[in-house]
């Protein structure tokens, strides 16, 4: 027994030894690659659930901001009614569309002005004709040649045309505030948005300051 453990531990010295820890362990196998039959019948399978997923989703497409058409609207805009009066201005837009607004009160500006202006078209479904959005707007003006054009729609509307234009990020969070304003700038003039209960009021003005007269005076 001796003389087979000397002869175990001669083993290492063998040049066989050697070339059996050396050696190489066995070749990986290549991947199997998917006959062309195959591989095409799986892309077009992948490709035609791609296609319908496509299609069901819904249209993720942004819609345009409502003040930005509210802003077009109010550098061509010319009232059907010239008037100074108040009442005048509310019986032609309840004659026109049916609804009880009033000019709103605003400082150091008189109202000249009522008209019922289109301010877009909306696209209700594929299988009907676009129909034109109109909405009152009453012109004001100042003694020193300050202008402003006040629009007034409300929630109905918005949900109506929504899927074409609607208010931009945020308005609708301060219009829901205890002081319901959201001023900003759009398109090189001033918009002042304010609420009173279910209308919603947006003073367009290319003057910052009579944009701030009246943020103003509709937050007291």
């Amino acid at each position: 027994m001796a003389e087979l453990s000397a002869e175990a531990e001669r083993v290492t010295d063998l040049p066989a030894f050697d070339r059996v820890q050396d050696r190489p362990g066995p070749t990986p196998e290549p991947p199997r690659r998917l006959r062309p039959g195959l591989l095409a019948v799986i892309l077009a399978v992948i490709a035609g659930v791609a296609f319908l997923v496509w299609g069901v989703l819904p249209d993720e497409s942004d819609p345009d901001s409502v003040l930005q058409h509210l802003v077009t609207t109010a550098d061509a805009f010319v009232p059907d009614l010239g008037t100074t009066q108040p009442e005048e201005a509310q019986a032609l837009v309840l004659d026109a569309l049916g609804w009880h607004v009033a000019p709103p009160d605003l400082p150091a500006l008189a109202i000249v002005g009522v008209g019922i202006p289109t301010i877009g078209t909306v696209q209700p479904s594929a299988n009907t004709s676009p129909s034109e959005v109109q909405v009152p707007a009453f012109r004001f003006e100042g003694t020193d040649g300050e202008r402003a054009t006040v629009f007034a729609y409300d929630y109905i509307l918005l949900d109506r045309v929504r899927s074409s234009f609607d208010l931009p990020e945020g308005s609708y969070a301060a219009l829901s505030e205890p002081t319901p304003v959201d001023s900003r700038v759009v398109d090189g003039q001033f918009v002042v948005t304010w609420r009173q209960r279910a209308m919603i009021f947006s003073a367009v003005t290319p003057s910052e300051e009579v944009a701030e007269r009246i943020r103003q005076a509709v937050s007291s």
